[in-house]
């Protein structure tokens, strides 16, 4: 069995996997993460899945098959990571009420037979009406930092979120249901 290399310094999506794959190997990608106005939320995450897919393929010592992932928030604009609180606040105080999309893009890359593949996932998400409180309070925990839209569905984020439609696990950092399906279908490998 081939390794599989996870190019991500995230502690979710390390935790996700792990599951999967006991022997998993962890490279933090040197990349910036960029994006271009003019691209779609769809091609951006891609994009940027592929950058540190193609990183971890130039500079990891470990061969294998390579795991990079990028999500981002989307409602009107791309939102990725928040700079500092206030910029949390202003995007929880945009996502409030509202439904917005989450993108996942995936890269996938068999350092050893250079195979690639690169997708996307998307998944609708539902805000409750945030009072100021609520989103104060919530900042408080300092769970925003790190995550794309200032929020993580799967810690007190789920407070702020009314409902979901398409894959949980996407709305976390990575869609297991499609990295899976990838994997399947393009390289004779799957998680389970």
């Amino acid at each position: 069995m081939k390794n599989i290399i996870l190019a991500s310094k995230s502690p979710r999506r390390i935790e996700m996997l792990k599951r999967y794959c006991k022997e998993l190997i962890i490279y933090s990608p040197n990349t910036e993460e960029c994006v271009d106005e003019n691209d779609s939320p769809q091609i951006t995450v891609m994009k940027i899945a592929f950058e540190k897919g193609l990183n971890a393929y130039k500079n990891c010592t470990d061969k294998g098959i390579i795991i990079a992932a990028d999500t981002v928030v989307y409602l009107d604009k791309i939102m990725g990571k928040p700079e500092n609180e206030y910029d949390a606040y202003s995007m929880l105080k945009s996502l409030s009420g509202k439904i917005h999309k989450v993108y996942t893009g995936i890269c996938i890359l068999d350092s050893v037979n250079l195979i690639k593949a690169v997708d996307y996932e998307e998944t609708s998400v539902e805000f409750n009406e945030l009072s100021v409180d609520l989103i104060k309070s919530y900042l408080e925990t300092g769970e925003y930092a790190d995550k794309a839209g200032g929020y993580g569905i799967q810690g007190y984020g789920e407070l702020l979120v009314k409902g979901i439609n398409g894959c949980y696990n996407n709305v976390k950092g990575l869609p297991l249901t499609k990295l899976n399906d990838l994997l399947t279908k393009h390289f004779s490998h799957k998680l389970l």
